[in-house]
């Protein structure tokens, strides 16, 4: 949090080690990339091929990860309950995470979202931060958390809470 570029050219070392630890280059967009790398350093790997990592449309390609999509005559939940950490859909192509517990766009205009590639507001470079999003700017809502600690308490052969 707080981490920002040297002079907004997505310059620091700190990105440079985000997109190589992904095999992107240095100075390339990260937002993708760094929430990817986020969930790697703390033990989880998303099934998102490597050569689209840094892509923000890969997060959103699998229907049985959407759990929910912004619709023309509305919005639709197709899915389990919003979560902390799901994959957020913003503007023409930029990806946050949910940084709060509970979340329902159907009642709330707002939700805190994590960001990398993104400003704190007016007069901040870009780099890492939690900003307060409108919900009528999101596009999709992606849950890749839930399933893969389903998938890692059913290999422990225990259940954990999450």
């Amino acid at each position: 949090m707080g981490k920002v570029e040297r002079t907004n050219q997505n310059d620091a070392d700190w990105i440079k080690a985000i997109n190589r630890s992904n095999k992107l280059p240095d100075r390339a967009m990260y937002c993708a990339s760094a929430f990817y790398y986020v969930h790697a350093q703390n033990g989880v790997r998303l099934p998102i091929a490597p050569v689209s990592i840094g892509r923000v449309n890969a997060y959103f390609r699998d229907p049985t990860k959407i759990v929910w999509r912004k619709g023309q005559r509305g919005n639709t939940r197709l899915g389990a309950k919003i979560r902390r950490m799901d994959a957020v859909s913003l503007f023409a192509s930029h990806i946050e995470g949910i940084a709060q517990d509970r979340y329902d766009p159907a009642e709330d205009e707002e939700v805190l979202l994590i960001g990398f590639n993104t400003t704190g507001g007016r007069g901040t470079r870009g780099g890492c931060y939690i900003n307060r999003r409108r919900t009528r700017d999101i596009k999709a809502i992606a849950n890749w958390l839930t399933p893969w600690l389903e998938s890692y308490q059913s290999s422990l052969g225990k259940k954990l809470s999450f």
